[in-house]
């Protein structure tokens, strides 16, 4: 008869065989997230096209750009709430039911007998959450909470603001429904042919980012609508346009800049827009910001390059 004997692993074999695991997962998950963030970059590219592809199908419907926010108000110094361009293009990016279901067409955004918001009571489903609004690369809450924090009321976030024009002629006063030589502002009409620059020298929105950290503070917008006049402990009072819309000056057209409403994102590199054409494009950080000014002006004769 003959005996058979097994050998069993060294403690020296083990920690190799452990090193080699470890090894391979250092070498692995770097290439996971690489992935993970190029899918994440796709998505958020394919948002965007659905939402030039809505206003194209929202101009075609009602002769216009959607406005970057529409308010009822009579009053002369109309600073009321009023419904975001992500609320006015949603029966073309397949939220028709919520968009029946608010009424935006018989339903005003917020009161039309106070500016601010904070007074009102929200409208059932102006508080869901909508994943074409969100970027998934910005690991931002559902519900910005720089938005009636103090009233514990915050709207759904969004990672898109709309582009109102270039440097505000006010020096950074809010004017009402003044036209901002872009193509959505408040109670804006803008043509297809208003457009003089050409769809493709033209963008309507961008991408923003949340972030709460006081040295990088980052305030993203909402989809909702504009909240009108509002009063913060912590940020002050103002006409919070940047809910919905903002204008690229020599601050925020820096991509990635230290504006809170500076446009921006997650990506590496670079943040996204839609164009008046229906496209989208990645602008660089580091890149000229006077470039992005033009861009934001529908009528300056300036033809710019953006290869």
């Amino acid at each position: 008869m003959s005996r058979s004997s097994r050998r069993g692993f060294t403690l020296i074999e083990l920690l190799v065989v452990i090193a080699i695991i470890a090894i391979l997962i250092g070498l692995l998950l770097p290439a996971v997230q690489k992935v993970r963030e190029a899918a994440a970059k796709v998505k958020c590219e394919n948002n965007l096209k659905q939402m030039g592809l809505a206003m194209h199908d929202y101009a075609n419907a009602r002769g216009r750009f959607p406005s970057a926010f529409e308010n009822k108000a009579v009053n002369p110094a109309d600073y009321y709430p009023g419904w975001g361009w992500g609320a006015l293009i949603l029966p073309w990016v397949e939220q028709k039911g919520l968009y029946d279901f608010m009424n935006v067409d018989a339903v005003p955004f917020g009161p039309q007998s106070s500016a601010s918001m904070a007074t009102g009571t929200p409208v059932p489903g102006t508080l869901t959450p909508l994943p074409i609004y969100k970027c998934p690369s910005d690991p931002a809450p559902d519900l910005n909470t720089f938005r009636l924090e103090e009233s514990g009321r915050s709207y759904p976030l969004s990672n898109y603001r709309a582009v109102c024009g270039t440097d505000n002629s006010a020096g950074g006063l809010f004017n009402v429904n003044e036209d901002r030589n872009g193509v959505l502002w408040q109670n804006s009409k803008v043509r297809f042919e208003d457009v003089k620059d050409g769809t493709s020298n033209q963008v309507l929105a961008g991408e923003c980012v949340f972030d709460k950290n006081q040295a990088n503070l980052k305030w993203a917008a909402i989809w909702p609508g504009h909240t009108g006049y509002y009063c913060s402990a912590t940020y002050g009072c103002g006409i919070r346009i940047s809910d919905v819309m903002w204008h690229l000056d020599d601050t925020t057209a820096v991509i990635n800049g230290t504006a809170p409403q500076a446009f921006g994102s997650r990506h590496v590199g670079g943040a996204f827009f839609i164009f008046a054409d229906g496209s989208t494009r990645m602008f660089r950080e580091g890149g000229d910001p006077a470039v992005m000014k033009w861009l934001g002006c529908r009528n300056d004769g300036r033809v710019v390059p953006t290869n």
